[in-house]
């Protein structure tokens, strides 16, 4: 697992040969990524229940999760059910507006619960059924550059969690690509399989392109016909039921430096659907 200490030590020495080392199996042979969960598949129930779901989630045997809010607790409260639940949390979801008014207590939670990672899910544009404009993309993007100066002071690495709005037209290619270069090659990406694919662009070719930055994916598959449903509950299905090449994505991944894939589940029955989830993940061959 992932500690601050040993996060540090990696940026020390190379933060790319700690990650690869990690994915080697036995005799030096690739391996797959762990499989880890985002909190915000089971926001409800969390609420609801939050050393319950935890433990379920152990259950189920992941060790690592990605938060969404700390569901009415403090950052202590909440470090101190995970260690509970034997649970790490090795990155966590922060929105624009308060990595912009209070970046300061971010990484005071951050510190608390053991992330070593920052991960903004989501650009503010002013019409989000629609692409984001070249403007609003460069604006996020000098607010990043920023952002993610003042976390690596701290010890911490700062990515974009891609939802689709980023792939309107550029001269350069697409505004993902702007952005991309814009906020420096030290912000990493969690690359969203399911929302980059909405968006219109490819989630292989984005890999490939940009290996290296790739640090998470959130991995989804898309049902067939999903285009027409408009993207609705019951189109995110059971990793290998829909129309994804599951089993390319995370052959991609391990080229593209991802160190673990994150399941989110944003279907209307996420309780039923991770665990059949996990069950093909774990016996995947790639």
């Amino acid at each position: 697992m992932t500690t601050r200490r040993s996060f540090l030590g990696a940026v020390a020495g190379g933060l790319g040969a700690a990650v690869a080392g990690r994915r080697l199996g036995v005799a030096g042979e690739a391996s797959k990524p762990p499989l880890g969960l985002q909190l915000y598949s089971l926001r409800e129930a969390l609420a609801k229940d939050l050393p319950g779901t935890l433990a379920q989630i152990k259950g189920w045997g992941i060790d690592e999760v990605e938060s969404a809010g700390f569901y009415g607790r403090t950052a202590s409260e909440f470090a101190a059910e995970l260690k509970k639940a034997g649970l790490e949390c090795p990155a966590m979801h922060i929105g624009y507006d308060q990595l912009g008014s209070d970046i300061d207590e971010v990484i005071k939670d951050a510190e608390v619960v053991g992330a070593t990672t920052i991960v903004n899910p989501y650009l503010p544009h002013a019409d989000p059924s629609s692409p984001a404009t070249r403007e609003e993309m460069l604006r996020a993007a000098a607010d990043f550059a920023k952002w993610s100066k003042r976390l690596r002071s701290a010890g911490l690495r700062f990515g974009y969690h891609t939802h689709g709005q980023e792939f309107g037209p550029a001269p350069e290619g697409t505004l993902f690509d702007v952005f991309a270069e814009q906020v420096g090659p030290e912000v990493g990406f969690e690359f969203d399989i399911f929302w980059i694919a909405a968006g219109g662009a490819d989630p292989l070719a984005l890999m490939k392109e940009y290996e290296g930055r790739v640090w998470y994916t959130h991995l989804k598959d898309m049902a067939e016909g999903a285009k027409e449903k408009k993207y609705g509950p019951d189109t995110k299905v059971v990793l290998g039921t829909g129309k994804f090449d599951i089993p390319a994505i995370v052959k991609a991944g391990l080229k593209a430096g991802v160190e673990i894939h994150f399941i989110e589940d944003e279907s209307a029955a996420p309780m039923a659907q991770i665990p059949q989830s996990i069950e093909y993940y774990e016996a995947l061959k790639i």
